[in-house]
């Protein structure tokens, strides 16, 4: 006799006796609905037991077999399972084993990793089962501006530092290094002679006593900033120019204002009787 499933249309060729006089609840291996099937008619009894089974187109491929639904039947019943294996069989399907799915996923693997480490450079890996794909394109980082605005930060301290080192410290520059003096020459950062900004002005010679020579003077700030004062010096030259005695003393101010003048007074002991000139002005060593 042939059943349907009354839910997918499926049609299964089953014997009658396997349903039985009393009918039996089965179940379609296709969509797992359950139906009551019911007890087959006598027309049908009799052509089971007279005659083979009709002939039937064999189901498609995509139809599996329909899985008898548990019925507490007679002992003397056979096992529903021998229905679905014959149904199995007669329209020529293989049972799935419990690996198939295993198997599946590690063929698809296999062929993600062919595919991703393959010579071919145009391949693209395939989607593993269960992972989602989208179109939409990755959106490319933005790099953070930071790191650029240190290195700027740090190179202009490095240069602003070495640019300071040389302004403060070009003095003792040009003393250790004398060649490191025509660099400054040339860039225009030679400081003023010291005879520029200030000068010794209204000098008088006096002698208190036989033994003692006194000094009288001004000293002026030549230019409009302010400067430091180093020490004033005095020469005592020969008739042909060379110093035969050399006296410095500090001068009454460190710091004077511009356009300043001080007065300033030294006395020296013993001056030289050789001396034919003295020079009055501002040391610079």
């Amino acid at each position: 006799m042939i059943i349907t499933c009354p839910s997918c249309s499926a049609r299964y060729v089953v014997d009658p006796v396997k349903i039985g006089a009393q009918g039996r609840t089965v179940k379609c291996a296709k969509c797992a609905n359950a139906w009551a099937q019911p007890a087959p008619t006598p027309e049908e009894m009799a052509g089971a037991d007279t005659a083979p089974a009709p002939p039937l187109e064999p189901a498609p491929a995509s139809e599996p077999a329909p899985e008898p639904a548990p019925d507490p039947a007679p002992a003397e019943e056979p096992d529903p399972s021998d229905v679905a294996a014959a149904l199995e069989e007669r329209i020529g399907r293989e049972p799935a084993g419990p690996d198939d799915d295993a198997t599946a996923a590690s063929d698809d693997f296999r062929a993600n990793f062919d595919d991703v480490f393959g010579k071919k450079p145009d391949s693209s890996p395939r989607p593993l089962p269960g992972a989602r794909s989208s179109n939409v394109p990755a959106l490319p980082r933005k790099s953070s501006p930071w790191p650029a605005r240190i290195a700027w930060i740090v190179l202009i301290l490095i240069i602003g530092g070495a640019i300071g080192g040389l302004l403060g410290f070009q003095q003792s520059i040009s003393k250790s290094w004398p060649p490191a003096q025509k660099l400054y020459d040339l860039i225009g950062m030679t400081p003023e002679p010291v005879k520029k900004r200030l000068g010794v002005r209204s000098v008088r010679y006096t002698y208190p006593d036989k033994t003692m020579l006194r000094i009288d003077g001004e000293l002026v700030n030549l230019s409009k900033v302010p400067h430091d004062v180093p020490n004033l010096r005095i020469l005592f030259l020969d008739a042909g120019g060379k110093v035969i005695k050399r006296w410095t003393f500090p001068p009454p101010e460190r710091r004077m204002l511009p356009d300043e003048v001080v007065k300033f007074a030294t006395e020296i002991n013993n001056p030289p009787a050789d001396a034919k000139r003295i020079d009055v002005g501002v040391d610079e060593n």
